[in-house]
């Protein structure tokens, strides 16, 4: 008699199953697979990740910081699981906790073009001119050097405008 009985798979077979649906555009397997890669391993860090990515595209933000902060709580010194942190959390109106995890990003990786960019339009919002204009100031020399002209021109702009808006020179803000 023959049976038909699959091999359990590993974590990391499920998190390869998920990346593949991702590749062959199956958004349910993909988000299947990666939520059967976390039931193998609770610290899958990338299955968190990615299922984080995949839930925050749906949007179902909450969902996305449950486990960009579960990938956190495995790699707390990844710019990049904070800067996803930071994104997901300013958009579900955790203000604070988005601020914490820019700036948190910065500190680890002091060259992330992108999270001094963003935390440069959150401190806008609030209206913190001399925060908001340091922060630009740090994105444009950086997408600069990054050669990242369409970021770098939207910066400049930006700066320009806040800039005026808050009747502060770049120098007062070079340093906060």
């Amino acid at each position: 008699m023959t049976t038909n009985i699959e091999p359990k798979k590993s974590a990391e077979q499920w998190f390869q199953e998920g990346l593949n649906a991702s590749k062959l555009g199956d958004p349910r397997t993909c988000l299947e697979s990666y939520k059967k890669a976390i039931e193998v391993d609770s610290d899958h860090f990338l299955a968190h990740f990615n299922l984080a990515i995949r839930y925050g595209k749906l949007p179902m933000n909450i969902e996305a910081a449950r486990h960009f902060r579960e990938a956190l709580r495995l790699k707390p010194e990844s710019p990049i699981v904070h800067y996803s942190l930071a994104v997901v959390c300013n958009l579900i109106g955790e203000t604070d906790n988005a601020f914490h995890h820019y700036n948190e990003a910065i500190r680890l990786n002091p060259e992330f073009a992108k999270a001094h960019s963003n935390l440069a339009m959150l401190s806008y919002s609030l209206k913190r001119g001399k925060e908001t204009i340091h922060h630009l100031l740090k994105a444009v020399a950086m997408f600069e050097k990054n050669n990242d002209e369409f970021m770098a021109n939207n910066a400049k702009s930006l700066l320009k405008d806040c800039l005026k808006e808050f009747n502060l020179t770049a120098e007062e803000c070079q340093v906060l």
